[in-house]
C-alpha cells in the first residue's frame, strides 16, 4: 500500500514539472514575439547614433608614401530612421568608403618643415553622404581632423641574409656556406625608414635531419611599408658527408736569429680536421705548414711557444693541432 502511494505522488510531480516547462516555453515565445514587434517599430523611428565606418585611401601623390598610418575607420554621428542606420552598419562590414587623396582639399600644417598636411573631416561629409546613399544625415565625424605626413619614396640595393636553421644528420655538415640567389635585391620605400635598413632577411625556416644538398624557394621577410624587386629567393644549402682527417706535419721555424739555435719538443705535430668525403683525396696535394714564428714570441717570458697553421684549404674545417704549443731549448751558436 505504501509503495502505490509513493508511485502516485511521483506521477503527479512529473506532470507538474511538465506543465511548468510548457508554460515557460509559451512565455518565452510571446516574449520574443513582442521584442520583434518592438524592434521593427523602433526601426521606423528617427534616432541619433554613432557608427564606425571603414575607409580606404587611394591615389597618393607620385613618389610619395604615407609616413604614418591613417585611421582605418571613421566615427560617423548619424541622424535618421533606424532601418537606415541598420543598413549602414551591415554594409559597412563589407564595403569601405573610398577617399581619393588626390581629390581632397588638404592643407599644409603651418610651420612644418616636413611634408605634413591636414584635412578637416567636415569637408568630406557631402562626399560620404553621396557615396553611402543613405537616408541618414551625417551630423559630424570624429576625428574632426586627419593628418597626412608624406615621405619621399627612394630605392636602394641591399644584401639578402638567410634566416634558415639547418640541423644535419650525424657525420653530415654544411660544406662552405648557404648560397642565396639573388644575393642582393632592390627595395623601395619611405626615405626615413629605408635609410636605416642595411639588409633583408628571408622568412625563418627550419630543416632537420638533412643528409643531402637542399635547394628551396623561400619568401623574404618584407614589412608592409616597403616593396622589393622580388618576393622570394632561391636558397641552396650544400650538405655532404664528412669524415675526420689526420695528418702528421713537421714544425717549421721562421725568423730564427743567426745567433741562436732553437730546438723544440716535439718538432712534429698532428693536425686533425673535418673534410668532405669527396675532398679527402685532395689533402695529399695541399702543402700544409705548421709554423713557429719567432718574431711573434718573447722567448724570455714564454714557457711554451704557440704554433700556427698555414695553407689551410677551404674544404677543411674544425682544425686542431696536437699539441698546440711546444717546449723549447735555446742554444747559442758558436762563431
Amino acid at each position: 500500500m505504501y509503495g502505490k502511494i509513493l508511485i502516485w505522488l511521483r506521477n503527479k510531480a512529473g506532470r507538474g514539472i511538465s506543465n511548468i516547462n510548457r508554460d515557460y516555453t509559451i512565455f518565452g515565445f510571446f516574449l520574443l514575439l513582442s521584442f520583434i514587434f518592438w524592434y521593427l517599430n523602433s526601426l521606423g523611428k528617427e534616432i541619433e547614433t554613432e557608427i564606425r565606418y571603414p575607409v580606404r585611401y587611394v591615389n597618393l601623390p607620385k613618389e610619395r608614401t604615407l609616413a604614418e598610418e591613417l585611421p582605418s575607420r571613421l566615427n560617423l554621428y548619424l541622424k535618421g530612421p533606424g532601418y537606415a542606420v541598420l543598413k549602414l552598419k551591415l554594409t559597412g562590414s563589407r564595403a569601405p568608403v573610398i577617399l581619393d587623396i588626390s581629390a581632397l582639399n588638404y592643407r599644409r600644417v603651418p610651420g612644418s618643415r616636413d611634408l605634413s598636411y591636414y584635412l578637416k573631416t567636415s569637408g568630406i561629409i557631402p562626399k560620404l553622404k553621396n557615396d553611402l546613399r543613405s537616408e541618414c544625415q551625417i551630423l559630424y565625424i570624429k576625428p574632426d581632423t586627419l593628418f597626412f605626413r608624406f615621405d619621399r619614396i627612394v630605392s636602394k640595393k641591399v644584401p639578402v641574409v638567410s634566416a634558415v636553421e639547418v640541423i644535419t644528420d650525424r657525420q653530415y655538415f654544411i660544406k662552405g656556406g648557404i648560397a642565396i640567389e639573388p644575393e642582393t635585391i632592390k627595395i623601395s620605400g619611405p626615405s626615413g625608414i629605408l635609410d636605416t635598413i642595411t639588409e633583408v632577411r628571408t622568412k625563418y625556416r627550419k630543416f632537420t635531419r638533412v643528409n643531402e644538398t637542399l635547394k628551396k624557394s623561400i619568401s623574404l621577410d618584407l614589412p608592409d611599408y616597403y616593396s622589393a624587386s622580388v618576393k622570394k629567393v632561391s636558397v641552396t644549402i650544400p650538405v655532404e658527408q664528412f669524415t675526420e682527417a689526420e695528418l702528421t706535419v713537421p714544425v717549421k721555424i721562421l725568423n730564427q736569429p743567426d745567433s741562436i739555435d732553437l730546438k723544440i719538443f716535439p718538432d712534429v705535430v698532428t693536425v686533425k680536421g673535418l673534410v668532405a668525403v669527396n675532398d679527402f683525396k685532395k689533402l695529399a696535394e695541399i702543402p700544409f705548414e705548421v709554423i713557429l714564428d719567432m718574431d711573434k714570441v718573447n722567448l724570455r717570458s714564454s714557457e711554451r711557444i704557440p704554433l700556427e697553421i698555414r695553407n689551410v684549404p677551404p674544404f677543411l674545417t674544425s682544425l686542431r693541432i696536437t699539441p698546440g704549443d711546444v717546449d723549447f731549448l735555446i742554444e747559442k751558436n758558436k762563431k
